[in-house]
């Protein structure tokens, strides 16, 4: 990559690249773990190969901040997972797990690209974009060879192009909606595969967490997912179209975490910050109003259920901060107080 270190780094370069560090770092923990626990020998390569982009990310990024004089993050480390822990997720979650992890690699590496301006993070990123591409390639074409990819569902094809004559295309909250247009299909359905995925793995949480509020922060967050499940299953079923299946059963019945609450706590919150991303594209992709109530409500639930994840962080001392502008109003504060001591 290139050299070009003495051009300083842009807030959107060092938030991008914090926010990977914490991400990979967290799922370097995870992946060991099923690495130690996996059976299924196809399944092996694939973890073998994500645990690799994620040591090999966290360790380029720790060597870029090292090089800005920058504070290397926290994140998480070896004492936040227990490799010795009983099996608590099937080989075939670990399967729908590195699907999830891939895109959204893709999502975030995008958006990474598109607002890094120095020439080696931007190499660096597109670096990280093919990777995350060739880990979705692997993932998927294994996931279809088991037959356990969940395909969107398939609409008729269109004969003819329709120009909308009424008002009512954009629906009414007080009336029957529309049937749902393909984008508006793929929004759902795909919301409906992550709170599947989100479920499965917050019940894997709240069954082994020992904390009793994290216990209980953990069991609500299950019961929001499978409302959401149920509010967007029925819009799909109202078309006559199906939405997914759970994830549980591949849940074992352990009670021993491999996981630090710390982790536990984090992750979630991820895939609730992903979850309020999914929601935010649906509702500017979509064209039914009253679609666009129900991604409204449901974000700000899902949103003060975050805020209460950070809270319990906050009280354990878990919530590391991120990079911040200088609060020159608390310096010329501290100032004063010096002066006058």
């Amino acid at each position: 990559m290139s050299n070009i270190s003495h051009i300083r780094l842009t807030s959107a370069e060092i938030a991008i690249m914090w926010s990977q560090y914490q991400s990979d770092s967290l799922a370097k923990c995870v992946l060991k773990y099923f690495l130690a626990k996996v059976e299924d020998e196809e399944i092996r390569p694939l973890l073998d190969f994500a645990l690799s982009l994620s040591q090999n990310h966290v360790a380029w990024i720790r060597s870029t901040y090292q090089n800005e004089e920058f504070a290397s993050p926290v994140g998480f480390t070896n004492e936040d997972v227990n490799t010795n822990a009983e099996k608590l997720f099937d080989d075939i979650f670990t399967l729908h797990y590195l699907n999830n992890m891939s895109r959204v690699g893709l999502a975030a590496y995008g958006l990474a690209l598109s607002t890094a301006s120095r020439q080696d993070i931007r190499e660096f990123y597109i670096q990280t974009l093919h990777e995350s591409i060739e880990l979705n390639e692997r993932v998927v074409k294994l996931m279809l060879e088991k037959g356990i990819y969940a395909r969107s569902p398939y609409i008729p094809a269109n004969k003819h192009v329709e120009f909308a004559k009424q008002q009512a295309f954009l629906g009414n909250v007080f009336k029957e909606s529309r049937p749902l247009t393909a984008v508006e299909i793929m929004h759902v359905f795909m919301n409906i595969q992550t709170n599947i995925m989100g479920k499965a793995m917050i019940t894997g949480f709240w069954q082994t967490a020992s904390s009793p509020d994290i216990r209980s922060h953990f069991l609500r967050g299950k019961e929001i997912a499978q409302k959401h499940i149920e509010i967007f299953t029925k819009r799909l079923e109202a078309d006559d179209l199906t939405g997914g299946s759970s994830m549980e059963p591949l849940i074992t019945t352990v009670s021993q975490s491999p996981f630090s609450e710390k982790l536990m706590l984090f992750h979630i919150s991820a895939l609730i910050q992903m979850g309020i991303g999914n929601y935010g594209v649906a509702i500017s992709t979509s064209q039914c109003y009253d679609l666009a109530i129900d991604y409204t409500r449901l974000m700000a639930e899902i949103a003060l259920y975050a805020e209460d994840g950070a809270n319990l962080m906050i009280k354990y001392g878990w919530l590391e901060e991120p990079p911040q502008a200088v609060d020159r109003q608390m310096l010329v504060e501290n100032q004063n107080m010096e002066i006058f001591s």
